[in-house]
């Protein structure tokens, strides 16, 4: 195809007019436009502010799925994880991420490094086993969840998070699992029974 001069040169001028593309303004007109172009503008420039910090990429990650920006996000997620490799809180977080935007098999690989890297870290083992008993998914939540009583046999609230994630989601026996197990470290803690009839009336799983 022979291209006329003038169509030529206005193909030619695209690169440059790229690389001198004026930056987003965040304005009122730009946060009542389009949700993917916010997103990934203010993933870009909170990265440009601050891109080395661990948790930070991992948000940033969080953004560029949620823009829809694959390559951008595993980008961000590595670098996350290169800079903690051992730390379960920023693996829950990437993990998460990748759960609340539908990308279960990639979701569950980065759970599991929780295990592998971070056992003992007791707030990631509760997180985890929340996220995924909140999507119904106790397969893989009762691992997390297990691994974080062995950590703390009588850490009776966290029984009760358990408890009111898997009522939420309405699994029912599991729930009564944790409930059950919570109010056998503790008989006699009133805000056991207080917290448990509160998650049945929030949730309304009452048959």
């Amino acid at each position: 195809m022979r291209y006329r001069p003038a169509l030529m040169t206005a193909l030619l001028a695209l690169p440059a007019l790229a690389q001198n593309a004026k930056p987003a303004a965040f304005d009122e007109a730009f946060f009542d436009g389009d949700r993917r172009v916010i997103l990934k503008a203010c993933a870009d420039k909170a990265r440009s502010m601050k891109p080395k910090d661990a948790e930070w990429l991992a948000e940033y990650g969080r953004a560029y799925l949620a823009a829809l920006d694959l390559d951008a996000a595993k980008s961000a997620f590595k670098a996350a994880e290169e800079r903690e490799p051992k730390d379960g809180k920023i693996l829950r977080r990437i993990a998460n991420a990748w759960l609340k935007n539908g990308y279960k098999n990639e979701a569950l690989e980065t759970y599991d490094k929780i295990l592998e890297r971070d056992r003992k870290n007791k707030d990631a083992l509760t997180d985890a086993g929340i996220d995924l008993a909140e999507v119904a998914m106790p397969q893989h939540a009762d691992k997390f969840m297990e691994a974080l009583a062995q950590e703390e046999p009588k850490d009776w609230e966290r029984f009760l998070m358990f408890g009111k994630a898997y009522l939420g989601s309405g699994l029912r026996k599991k729930a009564a699992y944790w409930f059950a197990r919570a109010v056998t470290v503790k008989p006699d803690e009133e805000k056991i029974y207080l917290a448990i009839s509160q998650a049945f009336a929030e949730s309304q799983a009452l048959l």
